[in-house]
């Protein structure tokens, strides 16, 4: 940051001046607790925003805020780190539950052909139960009809 800026933003029509400005404090390390003017407009990280810059004290810092600022700025790189931990582990555990709803598509798509399988299974056996039945039926009818009518003898249905 330099010491001070004027500056003209003719796209969004404003003119930067301490009157229109915001009061912010610096949390970098080395001008940590320092207030200063800037643009409503201004962002750090933002090369399009308006650069309006202007210390509001002339002291370096505070002597408080140099001594808390390390410790202050080491306790928010830790939570970074947590927050990305955090973060990873989401990014992972989303994952996982993916790959198990889509096993769990899977086995639902194996049950229902099961399922019709068995179903069909089921029928196949029935008719054949029906079959097995009307043969069953057909053949002692056969077997009445031959033994009444004296055509074929009990004894020359037997195999020799």
């Amino acid at each position: 940051m330099s010491e001070t800026s004027n500056y003209f933003s003719s796209s969004d029509g404003h003119f930067c001046d301490v009157e229109n400005c915001r009061i912010r404090t610096s949390l970098k390390l080395h001008t940590f607790g320092r207030r200063f003017y800037s643009c409503r407009y201004w962002s750090p990280d933002d090369d399009r925003a308006c650069k309006f810059f202007r210390w509001l004290d002339t002291s370096i810092c505070c002597t408080r805020g140099a001594a808390v600022a390390p410790i202050v700025i080491a306790k928010f790189n830790r939570l970074e780190h947590a927050v990305e931990v955090a973060n990873e582990e989401s990014k992972q555990a989303h994952a996982l539950t993916a790959a198990a709803l889509e096993r769990e598509r899977v086995a639902k798509r194996k049950f229902e052909r099961a399922k019709v399988a068995r179903m069909i299974s089921e029928d196949k056996a029935k008719k054949l139960t029906i079959a097995l039945v009307v043969l069953g039926v057909m053949f002692l009818v056969l077997l009445i009809l031959s033994t009444r009518f004296g055509e074929v003898k009990i004894r020359q249905m037997c195999l020799p």
